[in-house]
This record gives C-alpha cells, sequence and structure tokens, in this order.
C-alpha cells in the first residue's frame, strides 16, 4: 500500500467537497454564502461492484441503487461494476494505489484487506454499530473475515456455500442418480463421457472455477482448518496433500469431465451450458437457484450437496461457504462523507433490500435475519438449498483467504490453470511456492 500516493490522491477527491475557511473577515458573508451552497450539494458515493450482469442479484442490486438515487436524500450513489473477479480485484488495486479508491467496495475480508487496514484507509464501523445496534444486530454473525482487533472494517452481504447443481432429465436419460460421494461423481462422468455427454463444461478461463473445485477438495480430503495449516505452512503448496488434490483435477480433465479445452471457456459460457442442456453439472452458489427460471432447463434442474470422499464421512459437513462478499467503506477524512457511505451501506443491507432479494430471486439464503414478504414464492428447489446449508458444520472460503500473504489467492489460481495446459500435478505445486518465494 502506498500511503503517500493515497493521502496525495484523498486529497485531490476531497477538494472539491471540503470549504476552506481563509478569507478576510470582509469577505466573511460570501464565504458562508459559498459554504451554504456546497452544504446544499448532493454528496457522491462511488460504489464498486461486481455486480454488473443480467442475472437476478446484478438486476436487483441495480435497481435498489436506482431507487436509493430518487429518494432525493441529498447522498447520490454512482456505481460502478467490474463483473470479471480478476479485474475487478486488478482496478481495485489500481485506484487504491493512485488515490482514487472508491468509498464503498465489495472484498472478501480475511487477508485481502489486510494492506488497506494497516495502510489506514478503512472506516471503522463499530461506532456507527454503536449508535444504530439495531443494524448490527439484523446481522448473522458473520463479520470475522472484517475484524481487526476491536475494530470492524465491513459486513457481511452474502451467505453462500457451494453446491453441485444437477440435470436430473440428463442422468435420468442415462440410467444415472446424483452422486454423492466423489467416488459417485467419478463413475457418473465416466459413464457420460462415454455417451458423448460433457459432464461439466468448466469456464476456467475465469480462473477461479478450478479455485473452488480445489477448495471443495480440500475441504472433503481433509477437513476446513486446512486453511490455516496452509496459512502457516505446517503443509505447503507443493506437498503430497496438496499435490493429490492437484492430480484429481488433471486426471478429470485428461478423462473429459471438463469440456474441451476449459481455459478457453469462460464462467460465463460454462453457466450458459449447463443453463442450455449442454452439460450435466455445475458447482455454484446457493444463488444460482434464481438463474434457472425462464432457461431451457427450468423444471429439469436439481440439487445436492459437494459430494465427499468415501470413508471421510466425518468431514462431509465441512464445506465452502459463509460470510462471502461483504461491503468496506473507505475512510475519507470528511465525517459526511462518511456518514453518507454508511447510509448507503445501511440501505443495501436493510432487512427490506434482503426481503425483497428474496422475492426476486424466489428464495435464496442471506446474512440478515428478516421477514419474508408475504407474496414471496419459495421453490422447492430453495427449500432443499436451505436444508443442505442447514447441515454444514463449518464453513470456510476461498483457502487463501486467511494466508499472510495476500497475493495467494491469484498466485494459486493462476498455477491451477496450467494443470488445464500441460502442467503435472507436481509442477503446480512447484509453480506455487517458487511465484510465493519470488513475491
Amino acid at each position: 500500500m502506498n500511503k503517500k500516493k493515497w493521502k496525495k490522491g484523498l486529497a485531490v477527491a476531497l477538494g472539491a467537497s471540503m470549504v476552506l475557511s481563509l478569507a478576510a473577515c470582509g469577505n466573511s458573508g460570501k464565504e458562508e454564502k459559498k459554504e451554504a451552497k456546497e452544504d446544499s450539494k448532493e454528496i457522491e458515493i462511488r460504489l464498486t461492484s461486481r455486480w454488473g450482469g443480467e442475472e437476478t442479484l446484478s438486476q436487483y442490486f441495480n435497481s435498489k441503487i436506482d431507487e436509493f438515487n430518487k429518494m432525493d436524500n441529498g447522498i447520490k450513489i454512482v456505481a460502478d461494476n467490474v463483473t470479471d473477479e480478476q479485474q475487478y480485484f486488478d482496478k481495485l488495486s489500481s485506484q487504491f494505489g493512485a488515490g482514487t479508491q472508491p468509498n464503498v467496495f465489495i472484498n472478501y475480508g480475511g487477508t485481502g484487506i489486510k494492506d488497506y487496514i494497516e495502510g489506514g484507509v478503512l472506516l471503522d464501523l463499530e461506532p456507527y454499530f454503536a449508535e444504530d445496534p439495531e443494524w448490527k444486530d439484523s446481522f448473522m454473525p458473520l463479520f470475522t473475515n472484517w475484524q481487526d482487533g476491536d475494530a470492524t472494517y465491513g459486513v457481511p452481504v452474502m451467505l453462500y456455500q457451494i453446491l453441485l447443481y444437477y440435470n436430473k432429465d440428463i442422468l435420468s436419460a442415462n440410467n444415472l442418480e446424483a452422486p454423492e460421494t466423489i467416488e459417485d461423481l467419478e463413475k457418473v462422468c465416466d459413464a457420460l463421457v462415454a455417451a458423448g455427454v460433457t459432464p461439466f463444461q468448466l469456464g476456467e478461463g475465469t480462473n477461479f472455477r478450478a479455485g473452488h473445485l480445489l477448495n471443495n477438495l480440500c475441504y472433503k480430503a481433509y477437513g476446513g482448518d486446512i486453511c490455516d495449516k496452509l496459512a502457516s505452512r505446517e503443509i505447503n503448496y507443493d506437498s503430497k496433500e496438496m499435490t493429490d488434490m492437484y492430480a484429481i483435477i488433471k486426471k478429470w480433465n485428461e478423462k473429459g469431465y471438463f469440456g474441451e479445452n476449459p481455459v478457453s471457456v469462460d464462467n460465463n459460457g460454462e453457466k450458459a451450458a449447463f443453463l442450455s442442456g449442454k452439460s450435466a453439472f455445475r458447482y455454484d452458489g446457493a444463488w444460482f437457484v434464481g438463474e434457472i427460471p425462464g432457461t431451457d432447463v427450468e423444471g429439469s434442474v436439481d440439487v445436492t450437496a459437494f459430494p465427499y470422499f468415501a470413508g471421510k464421512e466425518d468431514l462431509k459437513t465441512n464445506v465452502q461457504g459463509g460470510s462471502g462478499q461483504g461491503f468496506s467503506i473507505t475512510d475519507s477524512g470528511d465525517e459526511k462523507i462518511n456518514d453518507a457511505a454508511v447510509e448507503v451501506v445501511k440501505f443495501l443491507t436493510s432487512q427490506d433490500y434482503y426481503a425483497g432479494l428474496e422475492k426476486a430471486s424466489n428464495g435464496g439464503i442471506y446474512p440478515v435475519k428478516f421477514e419474508s414478504d408475504p407474496e414471496t414464492k419459495i421453490d422447492d428447489m430453495t427449500v432443499k438449498v436451505k436444508e443442505i446449508v442447514a447441515e454444514a458444520t463449518v464453513f470456510r472460503g476461498d483457502m487463501q483467504e486467511v494466508d499472510p500473504e495476500t497475493h495467494m489467492l491469484n498466485t494459486v489460481r493462476t498455477a491451477l490453470q496450467g494443470l488445464f495446459v500441460d502442467s503435472t500435478p507436481e509442477a503446480c505445486g512447484k509453480e506455487i511456492v517458487s511465484l510465493e518465494e519470488e513475491k
């Protein structure tokens, strides 16, 4: 974090909104009028998120921003949505380095905001919680990823769990059943490939897809505390434990489980393949339920927990999930701007907001406690999702979220892409470790 650059950028960003009272006494009346005029201006709160797509969540989120901007409350949200995850974080990093960071931004918490906290650029929300305890109490207990000592630098905006969605018509047509274990999944995929059906059209062109797969395999093989063991280097990324997991991904790719050339397909392409009935499986969060209605596979999709390894039933409820994304606020140094940013976040994390999102999505799971709209119709799949989530006992996010080296999330994901080209499991582990040492 370049704090000098941040301070310089901060001064520029705030220059237009701060009133300087340096005029002579004879001009005091003019300056008072100027101050009054400045105070009457709308405060613009720049908000950066990844929700700019066509899915229900993005459409609802942006409609609520439009609703907020029509309230005539002296605050205007200026939204910047970057849907691609890596592009989003690259842009965010550049903005912070140049001192042009947004007032409100989406992040995953954990070590991902460590540099921002150490740079002193984030707003501690504890004073606001003290002023409005009902706001804090409306959340599920999911603040851990944004806490540092007695300070809290963000609020959760999602509750998620990675689940396995499947096309029950495709499975039925091939006399197959939904897999419960990893071994079951391999047998089903072998049968589908033999029948000329693509099991997963993996979109590894968007590199978090293999990263999420690795997370789930590791949690089912070693439990959720694998995150902490990797972070402390008790287990390293070139260890046998991890190489065994890379080998599974490599094997599945070579056997055709992920379709042709996964690195040439992005996440949207993967999603489109599943929603058009061209692939049998997709692993995704609970929010994916809301994207199925109105597609070619409406009525054909069902959901189950991500499979576990046979003989490791004690780890089947260790899952990738938890608080997911959250809103953090940058400390502008101006109390009015900070207060306005908090009002924006309150609006976008309110009980009314989530009740509306549940209605728009026909269900879902959320980080805030609220009463459902009486007109909300929750479909059977959502009911099933809630039952699956209720069985989880250990929620962990991406394994690199707790790593002391903040680059590790991207470092691991980049190395995993090699498994779909010509890299070996051993080379993948060595690449991660070597990249870590270079950093």
